[in-house]
């Protein structure tokens, strides 16, 4: 190969590696942030009332309500602010065990926090590793 062609291939190969770096670069952030928000979602889609009490410790108010075919429970837990947050959850009283987070909101019902970062935001308790019984916050 002669020198003038090992020269072009060099500057080519050296333009798409900078190319690519740019790109990586400057979509990172967008996948960053993508990857967050389904680690969010999925977070509150695998909630229960139980895990929500074993991540963030006891809540100051815990109610269960049967209709049929439903039954609702209503938790109330103090966040890192001392701000009262509810968790809304249901199942049907077919499969009692299988809970869904229906709503996060406050517990005056003007506040709903509606997107999976808002409900994290403002509870970020329930996106960490359960604690030990013993270092459970007492509400």
């Amino acid at each position: 190969m002669k020198p003038e062609n090992k020269m072009t291939a060099a500057v080519v190969v050296l333009g798409v590696v900078i190319v690519t770096a740019a790109a990586v670069v400057m979509n990172s952030p967008r996948w960053r942030q993508k990857a967050k928000e389904k680690h969010q979602e999925s977070v509150l889609q695998g909630m229960t009332p139980d895990k929500a009490i074993a991540l963030c410790g006891h809540p100051v108010l815990d109610e269960t309500q049967t209709t049929q075919p439903t039954v609702t429970r209503r938790l109330v837990i103090r966040n890192d602010y001392a701000l009262a947050v509810e968790l809304d959850f249901a199942a049907s009283t077919a499969e009692p065990q299988k809970w869904r987070l229906t709503e996060i909101q406050d517990p005056s019902g003007e506040i709903k926090y509606q997107t999976p970062a808002s409900q994290i935001g403002v509870l970020p308790c329930l996106d960490t590793k359960p604690a030990s019984k013993s270092a459970q916050k007492p509400q």
